[in-house]
């Protein structure tokens, strides 16, 4: 899979061109992130951690909005819901350990 897949998931890709003294790298960048490909670096591995932190921000983003209605809603919330709400939280709490540690290996859970 190569960098510019990465384009329709919002990141920017410049590779520079042809024939460049000294040789430049790839560069994917967005998110707050930049990526540069390195001339002994997996193209195919690099795609993937960008595509895990890209799946991590989402996640993140999903979990804000569920702790915010969990929060509210909590005083009627069943002891189910409750339990429920309560894996969500450990989730996301473990994708956000992921992220903060620069863990891009998966996608998180």
């Amino acid at each position: 899979m190569p960098l510019e897949d990465l384009i329709e998931l919002g990141y920017n890709v410049s590779r520079p061109p042809e024939g460049v003294l000294p040789p430049m790298s790839p560069v994917v960048a967005g998110y707050g992130r930049q990526w540069s490909l390195l001339p002994d670096q997996d193209e195919e591995a690099l795609v993937a951690e960008i595509k895990n932190h890209k799946k991590l921000l989402d996640k993140m983003e999903q979990a804000q909005t569920y702790f915010a209605d969990n929060y509210a809603n909590w005083a009627t919330m069943t002891a189910q819901q409750k339990d429920g709400a309560n894996r969500q939280a450990q989730r996301a709490l473990t994708n956000l350990i992921r992220y903060v540690r620069d863990d891009l290996t998966s996608e998180g859970s």
